[in-house]
């Protein structure tokens, strides 16, 4: 919706913008967008950077490969995504033993 309201149909098209259509600037940006929306939201002590880290959450939980989520956050390596984000694989390894006999037993009936 905001995308259809706000935007111009030209696939470059900024999907922010200033009140005139022109783009945000980063000397205002905090005051005048962020803290009015996250006050609005209820979000209040919430950095922009917090967006980076939620997506890298949210690119986990839609099943991503932590190659693909390295490359699209930037990173230098997956190690280094590793080492920031290890804590999101932490249940992983819920349900292992029975997923691993799972796939041994279906193999074992072929």
């Amino acid at each position: 919706m905001h995308l259809e309201r706000y935007t111009g149909v030209d696939k470059d098209a900024l999907v922010f913008t200033g009140p005139k259509g022109a783009p945000l600037r980063r000397a205002g940006f905090r005051r005048c967008w962020w803290l009015p929306a996250t006050d609005a939201a209820r979000l209040q002590g919430s950095r922009f950077h917090d967006l980076r880290h939620s997506f890298v959450s949210i690119w986990r939980d839609a099943g991503a490969d932590i190659l693909d989520i390295s490359r699209r956050a930037g990173h230098s390596s997956v190690a280094f995504t590793l080492d920031r984000y290890g804590h999101l694989y932490q249940d992983r390894s819920d349900g292992l033993a029975e997923r691993l006999d799972e796939l041994l037993t279906a193999r074992g009936r072929r």
